[in-house]
């Protein structure tokens, strides 16, 4: 009779033992699978990044606007040799410096850099932590 009560009360202490071990490797495999999609996402992320910058660039073949946006940012600078047009170049930065709102300034900057193909000089702008 002692025998039968310590079998069941084994068998059920083992089957709870078993259980504990089945949750515990579920949990292990729940956690490993989480990590391997956050690095799996960390991964597709840089590479969306990258051929989103490279197709940007082959789409910009046929197109001018690099050289417009390449002119607007050194038409100032080459104006400031000129002495026929020294004074409306300083003229225009007194301007832009007193009036021109400070997001102005950032659109100006990343709009340049999206059109030239270095998106990444502004990326850390934002002030975000990664």
């Amino acid at each position: 009779m002692w025998g039968a009560i310590i079998n069941s009360v084994s068998s059920v202490a083992t089957g709870v033992l078993a259980n504990r071990k089945i949750k515990a490797e579920a949990k292990a495999r729940v956690q490993v699978a989480r990590v391997e999609a956050e690095i799996a996402q960390i991964e597709n992320a840089a590479k969306n990044v990258a051929d989103y910058d490279i197709a940007a660039l082959k789409e910009t073949r046929y197109s001018w606007k690099d050289e417009v946006a390449l002119l607007v940012v050194i038409s100032p600078f080459i104006g400031s040799f000129l002495p026929w047009t020294q004074d409306y170049v300083a003229i225009g930065w007194q301007h832009l410096t007193e009036h021109a709102p400070d997001w102005y300034g950032w659109i100006f900057c990343g709009a340049i850099a999206g059109s030239l193909g270095i998106r990444w000089a502004v990326t850390g702008w934002s002030g975000k932590k990664k």
